[in-house]
């Protein structure tokens, strides 16, 4: 399945070539196509949390600004984020319907809810990050952009008062500990007794993790996975 790209200036559209191919500039170059201030957003909070610890590395950064949690302060931003690309080719296999909704948990800056806008899919989209500086830059693109289908929350995925939103899409990055990963997994296979939905998961840890532990997601359908993330579906 192929779609006709809107913003001619980003992704121009060639023939009926797959969707993937048209992306011809990188993820940075598209950030700053779309003015995204990834780097110096992270370059902020490196530097906040190195004033807090001088010592501090990528194990230990994230946890200083933000209780504890793992939120990958220090780390390139282009390993922290998931290519525009590989978003481009998840939503290109899901073919969402008109109407739909799709949830990230653990989105960053909503770069996802960017590529949705951009191939004019009438999807809802809704992230939730916990560090509050990517929600807010994020959100100011959106709203520069005039993007109403997508937003993001700044939101502790760990909290028990914490409920998943019902969703047609999921897609789960391994955003902190693995003991928060499957808290996140429970969530959804509670919400499975009474819906249908797919899980995009990303990472080595939130894969394995379905893998072994939550083996209802593709009893229905088998898993279809990729080098760097999976599709799990309770539905067609």
């Amino acid at each position: 399945m192929t779609y006709r790209i809107v913003n001619y200036t980003l992704l121009p559209y060639i023939g009926m070539t797959p969707i993937t191919e048209l992306f011809s500039l990188t993820s940075p170059e598209i950030d700053r196509h779309y003015g995204l201030e990834v780097d110096a957003t992270e370059k902020s909070l490196y530097l906040m949390a190195r004033d807090l610890r001088p010592e501090g590395n990528l194990a230990n950064l994230g946890h200083v600004l933000h209780n504890g949690h793992q939120t990958w302060v220090g780390l390139d931003p282009q390993t922290l984020l998931t290519p525009y690309s590989e978003l481009v080719q998840i939503c290109e296999l899901l073919a969402p319907q008109s109407g739909e909704s799709m949830i990230d948990l653990g989105a960053g800056y909503g770069r996802l809810g960017l590529v949705l806008s951009e191939l004019d899919l009438d999807v809802a989209f809704s992230g939730y990050e916990l560090v509050s500086e990517r929600v807010s830059e994020g959100n100011r693109v959106f709203e520069n952009l005039g993007i109403k289908k997508s937003k993001l929350y700044c939101q502790d995925l760990t909290l028990e008062s914490f409920a998943v939103p019902y969703a047609n899409y999921y897609f789960l990055y391994d955003y902190g500990k693995v003991s928060h990963i499957r808290q996140t997994l429970k969530q959804l296979e509670e919400l499975a007794r009474y819906h249908r939905f797919k899980v995009i998961a990303r990472g080595n840890g939130s894969r394995s993790i379905i893998d072994y532990e939550h083996t209802w997601l593709s009893q229905i359908y088998p898993a279809h996975h990729e080098k760097n993330f999976s599709i799990y579906s309770m539905s067609l």
